[in-house]
């Protein structure tokens, strides 16, 4: 039945694909005809091109009209190349020979005319095109092609008809094999069927047969499966008819002594926490029918009144009818287990004190490291804006600031992997322009292009550029990647920015270098925490090897990909980053946006009780226009808000006489200005602290020059 059936469905796909291959070959045929045809067409444009280069040099005699000419005795090469004797299409060898020696002879007539031309004899040249040779050749070109191409244009049509008619006919087979096949498919389903039924009759007759045996194998089956554990079996009364060797030595008891006897004379349990008996199991079975658990915490008093922990529960015993016959309860000694249970969490216990400590140590380590890195790169952002500092010093200060600034972000690095180890990495979702975060990147990387002196090419082509996510930590993801490929492409290197949108409504932005390259087992290590992609190199460029790593887990975490591909050492690299985009979000009021506050309008209380860093902030501020008062202490902040008016309060939060938090919850009790949190605390418990005590941003040392700047503008606006 079956080869049958696979015989008749290869028949009929064989016969089908026979005839597809007929209007498959025809549509071929067409198709070499059409390409004749264009060709044709071609050769006649292109030898019209050179005639009129031709004539409007002779009658000009400017080179320039000769631009027709040159390009069509290019093309014209290729173009005879492609018209070929085609015996089986009816381009006979003769005439593609005519009409190559008719191409050549009008070639070369032009030409003529225009070397005669080109010896600035005009009217030798004119008198040559007066004898017309050169009309009755093209005139006899045209009637060649016009031949060969109305023969091939009524060979073509036949073609089609003959296609349109194979199509037909495939068409019919095809219908006709479908319902040929789906006829025999009936059939076999229908004897497919009748073999089931037959098969159920058989094991309904097998069932019956060992219906007898099921009282005996179900006891037979639990007792055999639990034999692990402790077993006592009891009939339908509840009187015990066996137990394991396992129960025994749990209870006490030997089953010689409890045969026949209740079960709860001898499985006597008591609840732990308040020592009141527990409903036997047994009975509870026997009564409900159903699986029962023992309670949490329960206690077996073994025959010498000792007692011990016990769990698991009982089962009701079936007969092949469904009947109860009998219970079977299986437990096993919990003690091993309570030990265990309390070594979990003495070990439970000192693992949180040991990592509450690491943390307060994390803390306080980044807070040490971070605070005498603040005046040194306020300082160092000071220097460098100002014009007294001779331009032979710059590039002095730049390299300091900018290892100032590596240090933090080593710094941060080390947090950001904690952070995202114990999952406590937070987020604020919010619509981002791809476009303006990439500009604004490039933009603050202008000192590192210019020192390797690399070009940036930027293709922001993506027509959907909006995203919903966090916008700070999309920013350091696209920075690690912008950094990376700063750090390792040569001086004079290229980096090319490319955005596009996807078809599922993604978009994607790719940042490809030229620099150093990858391979494969580079890529396959790139994204693992403190591995350096290329220990051999890594003296040259340095590194701890987080940056890649933290990048793929914030992309993972923001439900984005990163990938990253290269054709090898000194080939460059590229990374691409994909996220799903977002539709705009319209504005909710209208008119003109809020004009910028002028930093010289701003009035800045400095809380800072490090001297050094006080002094360097204060002066760096001041020299970028704003109205500093700089205090030490809670008290004095607190002091200075009722003196004078300010517009953004920038505050420590370890001070002398209390924290920062104690200040901002006190002074905005007065008025609601905002408040950003410098600190060197910067674990995520501290950003949460912060915000929670009215905070409105949260910086830490050694804050970045524009960073600072971008978020007190940023704070000043939505004030207004």
């Amino acid at each position: 039945m079956f080869a049958l059936t696979a015989a008749i469905i290869i028949a009929s796909t064989l016969l089908t694909y026979g005839f597809g291959n007929r209007v498959l070959r025809a549509h071929a045929r067409e198709q070499e005809r059409r390409e004749i045809i264009n060709n044709l067409d071609q050769l006649a444009s292109t030898l019209k091109d050179a005639e009129t280069g031709q004539r409007g040099f002779i009658i000009v005699g400017d080179e320039s009209y000769l631009a027709p000419y040159d390009d069509a005795l290019k093309q014209l090469p290729v173009v005879i190349q492609r018209i070929k004797p085609r015996e089986d299409l009816g381009m006979s060898q003769e005439e593609v020979i005519t009409l190559k020696n008719l191409i050549d002879r009008e070639m070369a007539e032009l030409q003529s005319t225009i070397a005669l031309r080109h010896a600035k004899d005009f009217d030798a040249a004119a008198a040559m095109m007066r004898t017309g040779q050169g009309r009755q050749i093209m005139d006899e070109i045209r009637v060649t092609v016009n031949r060969l191409k109305t023969q091939q244009l009524a060979a073509l049509q036949k073609d089609g008809e003959m296609s349109d008619a194979a199509t037909r006919t495939r068409t019919l087979v095809f219908v006709l094999a479908a319902c040929l096949n789906i006829g025999f498919l009936a059939w076999a389903f229908r004897r497919i069927c009748r073999s089931l039924e037959q098969r159920d009759t058989a094991l309904g007759a097998a069932r019956a047969r060992g219906r007898e045996l099921q009282e005996q194998k179900d006891l037979l089956s639990v007792t055999l499966s639990s034999i692990g554990d402790c077993v006592i079996v009891t009939d339908e009364k509840g009187a015990i008819d066996f137990m394991n060797s396992e129960a025994e030595l749990v209870t006490g008891w030997k089953f010689a002594e409890t045969r026949g006897r209740p079960a709860s004379e001898i499985f006597r349990i008591l609840n732990e926490q308040n020592r009141e008996p527990v409903e036997n199991p047994v009975d509870k079975v026997m009564q409900h029918g159903v699986v029962v658990g023992l309670a949490n915490r329960t206690l077996l008093i073994r025959k010498d009144g000792s007692e011990i922990p016990i769990d698991d529960s009982g089962a009701p015993i079936r007969n092949a009818e469904g009947k109860l016959c009998g219970v079977v309860l299986v437990f096993r000694d919990f003690s091993e287990h309570r030990r265990n249970e309390a070594d979990l969490r003495a070990a439970k216990e000192k693992a949180e004190t040991a990592n509450k400590a690491k943390d307060q140590f994390l803390a306080m380590l980044s807070h040490e490291l971070r605070t005498p890195l603040t005046p040194v790169l306020a300082t160092l952002n000071l220097l460098e804006a100002s014009e007294e500092v001779p331009a032979s010093l710059q590039g002095d200060i730049q390299m300091l600031r900018r290892s100032i600034e590596l240090e933090a972000r080593i710094i941060d690095d080390l947090l950001d992997l904690t952070r995202i180890a114990r999952g406590m990495l937070s987020f604020s979702p919010e619509s981002t322009d791809v476009h303006a975060l990439i500009e604004f990147l490039i933009g603050i990387s202008q000192s590192e292009l210019r020192e390797k002196r690399l070009k940036v090419s930027l293709r922001l082509e993506a027509a959907l550029s909006l995203i919903h996510t966090d916008a700070a930590r999309l920013q350091q993801v696209l920075w690690n990647v912008l950094r990376n490929a700063i750090k390792f492409t040569d001086i004079s290197g290229d980096i090319t920015i490319t955005t596009s949108n996807t078809s599922d409504g993604r978009i994607e932005v790719e940042i490809a270098d030229t620099g150093i390259g990858m391979t494969r087992d580079t890529i396959s290590r790139l994204f693992i925490p403190f591995e350096q992609a290329d220990p051999s190199r890594s003296n040259r460029y340095g590194g701890l090897g987080l940056g890649m790593a933290i990048s793929s887990a914030l992309v993972e975490l923001l439900d984005g990909n990163l990938t990253a591909k290269s054709d090898g050492l000194g080939r460059g690299s590229t990374f691409t980053v994909s996220f799903a985009t977002a539709k705009p979000v319209p504005k909710e009021n209208g008119g003109e946006p809020p004009q910028p506050v002028r930093a010289g309008k701003a009035r800045v209380l400095l809380i800072e009780d490090h001297v050094d860093t006080a002094r360097a902030l204060t002066r760096l501020l001041q020299n970028r226009g704003y109205e500093v008062r700089a205090e030490q202490s809670v008290k004095t902040g607190l002091n200075a808000t009722h003196e004078e008016k300010f517009d953004i309060f920038l505050c420590d939060l370890g001070l002398p006489d209390g924290t920062g938090l104690d200040f901002v919850t006190q002074a905005k009790l007065k008025n609601d200005i905002p408040a950003i949190a410098l600190t060197g605390f910067g674990m995520q418990q501290d950003v949460e602290r912060a915000h929670q005590a009215g905070f409105d941003a949260h910086l830490t040392k050694p804050v970045n020059l524009q960073k600072l700047e971008s978020t007190i503008w940023m704070l000043l606006q939505s004030r207004r």
